[in-house]
């Protein structure tokens, strides 16, 4: 194990880069992960590099040796010159991004310019325990590569199948040769979402925060749908919007 004292060490330098920038997380290929929650599922294939701090107690990422070349020790300084968070959590992780994977499978979602990483985390948390097969994201979604968004996912991000893509009319495009039903959740839904029939291969796309899905992309649906609402609410979160759908699936599928 090797360590390191300064702040203005070269490897840090390049760590604090790429959490600040996503220009260079996608340039170098890499982001960063932190916190013992987040690593512990981590592949260590995935894995670049970790710094640990010196009063550092929890546990490494499961597979993963002290000795292991890619482990260093960090000065409380060096660490806290690094950390992503208000309190820093004495793990850090240099993670490579993965290579996009091809979507199997029968159950997805395409997420169009979701902005908030907290948003977009969650609903990679609800995906994985709701048992979808393959996110589908635009590249003017939020970074899902960002720290917040990644912290936000608390480990599913290596465990869901996702993929990120210039258009996603064409993947609209592909589903639908693949028998895929594509529902677009919309204000102006004609049908209640729980009086579909998900049985079947589903697609669910889901839009902004504020504006919600395009219209080319809603023209691209094959159901228009929608969650009923009292009070005075005009709609709901993206999050929980997705979560409430993903749950429906799973429901009428057991």
């Amino acid at each position: 194990m090797r360590r390191i004292d300064s702040p203005a060490n070269a490897l840090l330098k390049e760590i604090r880069e790429l959490s600040k920038k996503g220009k260079k997380r996608r340039e170098k290929g890499f982001f960063i992960g932190e916190g013992e929650r987040l690593l512990r599922d981590l592949p260590l294939s995935s894995l670049v590099q970790i710094f640990i701090s010196e009063s550092y107690e929890g546990n490494l990422p499961h597979g993963l040796a002290k000795e292991d070349e890619r482990v260093f020790l960090l000065s409380k300084k060096a660490m806290e010159s690094i950390s992503t968070t208000e309190s820093q959590q004495g793990i850090l992780a240099k993670i490579a991004i993965p290579k996009r994977e091809e979507p199997e499978g029968d159950f997805y979602l395409i997420l169009e310019d979701i902005q908030d990483p907290g948003n977009l985390g969650t609903i990679f948390r609800t995906a994985e325990a709701a048992g979808i097969s393959h996110i589908f994201m635009n590249k003017t979604c939020t970074d899902i590569f960002s720290p917040k968004a990644v912290r936000s996912t608390m480990g599913s991000l290596f465990r869901v199948s996702f993929s990120i893509h210039e258009d996603l009319k064409s993947i609209c495009t592909m589903l639908k040769k693949r028998a895929v039903r594509i529902y677009a959740m919309h204000l102006s839904g004609e049908n209640v979402f729980y009086q579909e029939d998900f049985r079947c291969p589903s697609a669910f796309m889901l839009g902004n925060e504020g504006n919600g899905l395009s219209e080319s992309l809603t023209k691209l649906s094959d159901q228009l749908i929608r969650i009923p609402m009292q009070g005075q609410i005009e709609s709901l979160n993206v999050a929980t919007t997705a979560s409430i759908l993903m749950y429906e699936v799973y429901r009428q599928r057991q």
